[in-house]
């Protein structure tokens, strides 16, 4: 886990050095309303977030490197190494890329939490992610669940994630917290579950989706 945890975070600063605008935004009284294309959401003041959503990833499918669109923000207190929110807007053809899965406007929550779990236990390498609870729940008012995940990473620090996630026709989208369990989670848990009450679904969510990058369709 601690190779996944560098990948990301050199992912992260190359991303930051590719664009004119920092990476990275504190967020204060005066920013705290985050606006991305389909969705919006409330960042506690003194955490720091991206500064403009990401709009695709690259990925390892079988051995191949794909380039995958989503719309995706993280959010962090102490560094992505540490702890993360990230939130999540999946489209329908790659809701669960890695499972060459789709989603449906109606799939059920306990069948997307099915396939958000195996997705992360694929992508990941995390064949050890066990299953604490997975329960139903609504965000935006929507159905939705609510599954909490644990393991423990290469130094046997137990780990903590629970996410939120929906499906409607505009894609599959996630919440999702992670944090060490002892100290941490319960920290900033708070913080968490206000954010996931701030979430709302804007209009543009259902525009149609971005181009992928020029570059990037050279490796697709």
């Amino acid at each position: 886990m601690r190779r996944i945890l560098a990948l990301t975070t050199a992912a992260l600063l190359a991303g930051g050095c590719a664009q004119t605008t920092p990476y990275w935004t504190l967020t204060d009284d005066a920013n705290r309303v985050v606006h991305s294309t389909s969705f919006q959401i409330s960042v506690s003041s003194g955490w720091v977030r991206t500064t403009t959503p990401r709009t695709y990833e690259r990925l390892d499918i079988d051995g191949q490197q794909r380039t995958i669109l989503l719309e995706g923000m993280t959010i962090t207190r102490d560094g992505v190494g540490i702890h993360a929110i990230n939130v999540t807007r999946r489209y329908p053809d790659t809701a669960f890329p890695t499972l060459k899965k789709k989603s449906t406007a109606t799939m059920l929550p306990p069948e997307a939490a099915d396939l958000y779990v195996a997705e992360l236990r694929k992508r990941s390498g995390l064949e050890s992610l066990t299953v604490v609870s997975n329960k139903p729940a609504t965000v935006d008012g929507k159905p939705a669940f609510q599954v909490v995940m644990q393991y423990k990473n290469d130094d046997g620090l137990r780990i903590q994630i629970m996410s939120y996630g929906f499906v409607d026709k505009t894609g599959f989208y996630t919440i999702s917290y992670r944090a060490p369990y002892l100290y941490f989670y319960q920290r900033d848990f708070k913080e968490f579950t206000n954010l996931v009450a701030s979430f709302r679904q804007s209009k543009g969510a259902f525009d149609p989706p971005p181009e992928i990058p020029a570059w990037a369709k050279i490796f697709t």
